[in-house]
């Protein structure tokens, strides 16, 4: 990175390091409000100290109107404080007289000296030469803090010209970005190297999914929802860390970055997205051994300013309850057990999937995120009664056949496809290899086929209920 280029990504830093504390119920908005203020003088070619009098006037109305609960009354904080956020330097700061505590002036020693403030002196030359970093800088505050963007707010910090209708556009990297690997984008936009979950420099979370890496992300099959697992290699996954951060922006209806990287390809920053729901399902961590993680479910938009999100995501917001959704409940690790454990646990999944759907909305925006993770249960169901085998009797194949990992190569699909009317359940559900799969879906026989494994399943299905009752 050039000297240059450093400098912007620390000034990018400084700024994303902002953030302000929750009190009775909102964030103050103090430095956030006056700092946007000062990008709008800079993009007017103003001067870069400004009187404390002008400040004052100016942050006074702005918080009024766009503080969420900053007192106009305190506008020395911004003005003061903004230095400790390296951002920000006070001219003739030796002359003013700190309160009690000296964690600032007062007011009568600032009206009295009337000091003058502004940008460190090399980052408002960066910003002025670089607009680029300017409109980041500015799009950066507006996503974190003041999203949606209020009507008039723009204009009032005197960024209407240069950011309406364009702060989406400003924010980098923009949707497409593709980088060789992690640290090519800590490189270029800061953050850190190695997490799953974290901030850019600018403090917008990013998330990113590794096709070779240890986690199973996926799309949800039939929706444009993704499926992230949570953060932690080991173990149950606890709600902290990554997590907790994913909890924030889910609570917040914070925007994320989603980064995705094929098997054999590059990182690419593939889309903005909003976290519509949190599950705890089964999964396994990096010794092989079943736990308990996180699956977030992500939905993709176009923009990171709620204003811009289609009624589709906003009626799975409105659905959400913020809470996680425990969809091991009642289930234990799915781990090889003897015959007769095995129709027991079969059981207790098979009720898991009867209990969800009885939960589930019908017609509600739920119901999609609902089937995929019941469908999840219901697949180790299956799983579990084909004892890793074809469950086609007529298999001709190599029915018993595993990866290289010992995994049996099974695919499991609905017998009568949910679209015409087939039920989200193990009774409907066959494991197939490939090759039975593929006659199944597209051969000549298949309608002969599918009443076939109907049977099979419902035998199958019976059995293992019978075998779940044996002392």
């Amino acid at each position: 990175m050039s000297h240059d280029g450093a400098a912007q990504l620390d000034f990018v830093r400084r700024v994303g390091r902002l953030a302000p504390k929750r009190q009775r119920g909102s964030v103050p908005l103090h430095r956030p409000l006056l700092l946007l203020w000062a990008l709008g003088r800079v993009a007017a070619g103003l001067p870069r100290l400004v009187e404390w009098q002008e400040v004052r006037l100016a942050f006074e109305e702005l918080a009024i109107h766009y503080g969420d609960g900053a007192d106009p009354d305190v506008a020395v904080y911004p003005f003061w404080v903004l230095q400790r956020d390296q951002l920000w330097e006070v001219e003739g700061a030796e002359r003013l007289v700190l309160t009690s505590g000296g964690g600032r002036p007062t007011l009568d020693s600032m009206d009295a000296v009337n000091p003058r403030g502004g940008f460190i002196d090399a980052d408002h030359e960066m910003l002025r030469a670089q607009p680029y970093l300017l409109l980041a800088s500015a799009a950066s505050l507006l996503v974190k803090f003041f999203n949606p963007i209020s009507a008039g707010l723009l204009a009032a910090v005197g960024l209407d010209d240069v950011l309406t209708g364009r702060a989406a556009q400003a924010l980098l990297p923009v949707p497409g970005a593709r980088y060789i690997n992690r640290t090519a984008i800590w490189n270029a936009y800061g953050g850190q190297k190695v997490q799953g979950i974290g901030p850019l420099a600018d403090g917008i979370t990013s998330v990113f999914a590794d096709d070779e890496g240890p986690y199973a992300d996926r799309l949800i099959t039939g929706t444009n929802l993704i499926e992230y697992r949570g953060d932690g290699l080991i173990g149950d996954q606890q709600l902290k860390a990554g997590n907790a951060r994913l909890a924030s922006c889910q609570t917040n209806r914070e925007s994320v970055r989603y980064w995705h990287r094929p098997a054999g390809g590059e990182f690419t920053f593939e889309t903005w997205t909003v976290i519509v729901d949190r599950r705890y399902v089964w999964g396994r961590d990096t010794r092989n051994e079943w736990r308990r993680e996180f699956a977030w479910v992500l939905a993709p938009v176009n923009s990171p300013f709620q204003d811009s999100w289609p009624d589709e995501v906003r009626a799975y917001l409105e659905a959400d309850d913020g809470e996680t959704h425990d969809d091991t409940r009642g289930t234990r690790v799915p781990a090889n057990v003897d015959i007769v454990d095995a129709g027991r646990y079969y059981i207790e999944l098979c009720r898991s999937v009867e209990e969800h759907q009885s939960l589930s909305r019908n017609g509600s925006s739920r119901t999609t995120i609902e089937r995929h993770f019941r469908s999840v249960n219901a697949r180790f169901a299956v799983m579990l009664r084909a004892v890793g085998r074809c469950e086609n009797p007529d298999c001709t194949g190599q029915p018993a056949d595993v990866t290289d990992n010992g995994d049996p190569i099974l695919e499991v699909d609905h017998i009568n496809d949910l679209a015409r009317g087939g039920r989200d359940h193990p009774e409907n559900m066959i494991a197939l290899c490939p090759n039975c799969h593929a006659i199944k879906t597209r051969g000549s026989s298949r309608a002969i086929l599918q009443r076939k494994l109907l049977s099979v399943a419902a035998k199958q299905h019976q059995m293992l209920t019978l075998t779940s009752r044996l002392p």
